[in-house]
């Protein structure tokens, strides 16, 4: 095993021939914590670079093999990771998941992750990347919407997206050599260029479409559920690993909020259950929380504001339609 430091500030690790969980440790250091798939090999190669830009982190990572890895809402909860990671990929291809979206990056591409929500990556072969870690509460700042844009592809081929890749290569060259009120400096112009580049208007085309099938999957969540009296969206977010903020965009452009939805679709099973003779053995108390509710006054009441009449009324009707 060889690992060697050669860099003017000593911010530069060359790992040769290393073990795995000697890779494992370097690159949770500059990247955080992730739980990482072991590839097939006995000794890895990498390189690593670390800056620190006032409170965001600039790194630059080669490494040399395919590689997987995931962070889980359990990991999560372990840490105590605010930030963004801001991906420009120089070499190979990587393939990033968040908030069951995914996204196959080629060298040129900009993609966005949150590392307070469960991620996931993988990659075939060698990569290169330069990653800047920005804490939550400084980037939005700039966007208060950046969750639009996690797991998407960023073009830096061309318009702002080319001025952010540029830019990020030409830190890459010049922060080894920079001094601290140098790199100060450089801060919010790097600010300003990841804003203008991943704002979330910019997502708005090729996100409608992922939007409608993560909201069609969280209602078949929904419905599947409803007998759960702890159903909430707080637990459907962690469910689908996405946070409940973004949860609570996905029913902005509908009729209902999450928490109205749930609430309608149990009244509408009660409704059926209360007209359904099979069921008469079952008292209305019973069947509303059958369905999920767990205070029989309250189901009474928002039963009646739902359907101008009482639970006791659609039994009767159902006992009149029998008698017809």
């Amino acid at each position: 095993m060889q690992e060697s430091n050669r860099s003017i500030d000593n911010r530069e690790v060359r790992l040769e021939r290393v073990s795995f969980s000697d890779f494992c440790e370097r690159l949770c250091a500059v990247h955080s914590n992730w739980a990482l798939d072991r590839p097939d090999g006995q000794a890895f190669d990498a390189r690593f670079r670390q800056e620190r830009i006032g409170d965001v982190g600039f790194t630059d990572v080669n490494v040399g093999f395919g590689l997987s890895g995931h962070r889980t809402s359990t990991h999560i909860r372990h840490l105590s990771d605010t930030f963004y990671g801001v991906i420009l990929m120089l070499a190979g291809g990587q393939r990033l998941v968040q908030d069951g979206q995914e996204v196959l990056l080629e060298p040129g591409d900009l993609s966005v992750w949150d590392a307070s929500r469960p991620c996931e990556f993988s990659s075939t072969g060698s990569v290169r990347q330069i990653s800047v870690l920005i804490p939550h509460n400084k980037l939005r700042l700039y966007s208060s919407s950046i969750e639009d844009v996690c797991a998407q592809r960023i073009s830096g081929r061309s318009g702002l997206g080319l001025l952010l890749a540029s830019h990020l290569q030409a830190l890459s060259e010049v922060l080894p050599w920079s001094d601290e009120a140098e790199k100060l400096s450089t801060e919010a112009a790097t600010l300003d260029l990841i804003s203008a580049a991943i704002r979330p208007d910019k997502a708005g085309d090729f996100k409608s479409s992922i939007h409608k099938t993560m909201h069609r999957r969280i209602q078949d969540y929904i419905v599947n559920n409803l007998r759960d009296p702890d159903l909430s969206p707080g637990k459907i977010a962690g469910a689908f690993g996405i946070s409940p903020r973004y949860l609570h965009k996905l029913f902005e452009a509908t009729e209902y909020t999450v928490s109205e939805w749930i609430l309608r679709r149990r009244l509408m099973a009660c409704y059926s259950s209360l007209k359904d003779p099979a069921l008469n053995h079952m008292t209305i108390t019973e069947i509303a929380f059958n369905w999920g509710f767990s205070s029989a006054p309250y189901f009474s009441r928002v039963y009646r504001q739902q359907f101008d009449h009482t639970p006791s009324d659609t039994r009767q009707l159902q006992v009149g339609e029998k008698c017809k």
